[in-house]
């Protein structure tokens, strides 16, 4: 009798097990291109969110920046700044580590140093002015520009490029 009870338990564990590898694999993510000229001290620096899916950190906010450095030991210090409804500055401090793609990043919360979340670098222009950002799922998605605004000709390329990836523009909003 026991001997059936952990059977039967074993089973189910790995019935849960496999469905979830199941599921992971199945899910959709965007096809960002790995890019290996990618210069992440190009990319380093101010940059201004022009457009961008609403998430939980930077929900409400407007004029919002983000400034990356790159630190002595290698990895880069991020630090997102914007203005609340309130008109007080909220700040987020993280760390990315580039992977061995180049254009894809890992970036670690300093509240949650273990957790890390994927960072790739979809599209950059050739003068690294201007980008799209994503994530490995489709609940992220920036636009992002060295100055406070882009010219609407880059912008219509980045909205063709982020539907290229399967992203639903309809739901940007102003980072702005």
């Amino acid at each position: 009798m026991i001997l059936k009870r952990k059977l039967f338990y074993y089973l189910k564990i790995t019935l849960i097990l496999l469905s979830s590898i199941l599921l992971l694999s199945c899910s959709s993510s965007p096809k960002v291109e790995k890019n290996f000229d990618f210069s992440v001290e190009k990319y380093l620096g101010k940059w201004y969110e022009i457009k961008r899916f609403n998430h939980g950190f930077e929900k409400g906010l407007k004029e919002v920046t983000a400034n990356y450095t790159l630190e002595k030991n290698g990895k880069i210090s991020v630090i997102n700044r914007g203005i609340d409804s309130k008109n007080k500055e909220s700040v987020f401090y993280a760390t990315a580590k580039q992977t061995e793609v180049p254009n894809f990043l890992k970036v670690y919360p300093n509240a949650f140093p273990l957790i890390g979340a994927q960072y790739n670098v979809a599209w950059i222009s050739e003068d690294y002015k201007y980008a799209i950002v994503t994530s490995s799922s489709y609940k992220y998605l920036w636009f992002l520009s060295r100055e406070k605004s882009i010219p609407l000709d880059i912008y219509n390329e980045m909205i063709q490029k982020a539907k290229t990836l399967g992203f639903k523009t309809k739901n940007l909003i102003d980072g702005q």
